[in-house]
């Protein structure tokens, strides 16, 4: 997987590339990449991460469970999550499992 990097004044947003889903099968690989970003930003005086998952179709548990701890870190920071483009299917998963009640989706 690879992901595009942009940063401004107030955040951080990752764009997932070359792949269309998050699962056991690629989740440390999708963590190994994240965990630099997800520490610059608890480091900083950055308000938001911004994942855009655009390409992403599928998210199993693992994923989840992914994202809910970076929701947690960035919260101990007083920092939101937000997840934008996401398709159909995700929004469904985040619905049903109520993580869209704390995460943002766009």
């Amino acid at each position: 997987m690879n992901l595009t990097i942009k940063k401004s004044n107030t955040q951080i947003q990752i764009i997932f590339i070359d792949d269309d889903r998050i699962d056991a099968t690629n989740l440390k690989e999708i963590q190994s990449l994240l965990s630099p970003y997800v520490l610059e930003i608890q480091e900083s005086e950055l308000e938001e991460l911004e994942l855009d998952f655009a390409s992403i179709n599928f998210i199993d548990s693992s994923g989840l469970a992914m994202i809910i701890n970076i929701y947690k870190k960035l919260l101990s920071k007083n920092q939101n999550l937000t997840i934008i483009n996401s398709g159909t299917f995700i929004q469904e998963i985040f619905n049903v499992t109520k993580l869209d009640t704390f995460i943002n989706l766009r």
